[in-house]
């Protein structure tokens, strides 16, 4: 954005701002698509990554204070409220008048909508690449929202995929919401780096070793313990059907890989026999 000359002299003046104008994808037809809402934004709510950080920069996840019911910028750690994505601001926002006095304003939101992933800001940062890109693209995924480098949902874990492995193998986070199928070999699947809004599963369909384990160590929480570095069925004869569910969960205030296992009966009276490594 360019503001005119000083004292109002026809002019350019340096650049207040600089975006991408367009947030939606999809054409003209995107438009009918668009649930529209509206609220007041805080004149505590920054973008940090804008200078100045007073200027709400559209495609800014918003969240929404429960004590008051106003908008601020969506914060995954919050404890008031805006831990929770409310809405996408869909144009720029300043939260100071002409004198830099803060102020509050309302605004219009969108809360469902076709939008680019690359023109969304998670606390003023690029959602693609953020720690809570993850949990983010599930949320708006269930809130209608549609990103265009995913617009099924494999990325936001909730349209599951498969795939078949024979041998070892790092799980990414593009992998979010897979099922992996471990046959013919024993098999190691290393966990990504930790990021809240994954889930992955495995499935152990023959007679071999199933190992799931965590890339940092000391973050999985199974039976009496809350820092385990992997899960592991090795028993011959008790290895075939095996099925682990991991997710990764805030653990109190400590994010954690949450893993799930599917206990599944071999002969009568007999279950797997399964080692957790701390």
């Amino acid at each position: 954005m360019l503001g005119a000359g000083h004292f109002g002299i026809p002019g350019v003046s340096a650049a207040q701002s600089t975006y991408e104008a367009e947030l939606l994808w999809g054409g003209d037809e995107s438009r009918i698509q668009v649930l529209r809402g509206a609220g007041r934004i805080l004149s505590s709510a920054v973008d940090a990554g804008n200078t100045p950080t007073s200027v709400l920069r559209k495609g800014l996840l918003l969240g929404k204070v429960t004590a008051s019911g106003k908008l601020k910028q969506w914060d995954p750690d919050g404890t008031d409220g805006s831990q929770f994505i409310d809405s996408i601001l869909p144009v720029e926002s300043p939260t100071t008048d002409g004198y830099g006095t803060a102020v509050e304003r309302f605004v219009p939101t969108f809360v469902a909508a076709p939008v680019k992933a690359s023109q969304l800001l998670i606390e003023g940062s690029a959602l693609v690449g953020s720690t809570a890109e993850f949990q983010a693209r599930r949320a708006l995924h269930e809130m209608g929202f549609r990103l265009d480098d995913d617009p099924q949902g494999y990325l936001a874990g909730v349209n599951p995929r498969s795939a078949s492995k024979s041998t070892d193998y790092t799980v990414v986070h593009a992998d979010n919401g897979t099922i992996f199928y471990a046959d013919t070999a024993n098999a190691t699947f290393t966990l990504p780096a930790l990021r809240a809004g994954l889930s992955f599963e495995f499935v152990r369909t023959s007679d071999h070793n199933l190992v799931v384990a965590s890339a940092e160590g000391d973050n999985m929480v199974v039976g009496n313990d809350a820092s385990a570095d992997s899960i592991t069925y090795s028993s011959a004869g008790n290895r075939l059907g095996a099925r682990i569910r991991v997710r990764s969960e805030y653990f109190g205030t400590t994010l954690k890989w949450i893993p799930e296992l599917v206990v599944v009966p071999f002969t009568t009276g007999t279950l797997m026999t399964i080692t957790l490594a701390s």
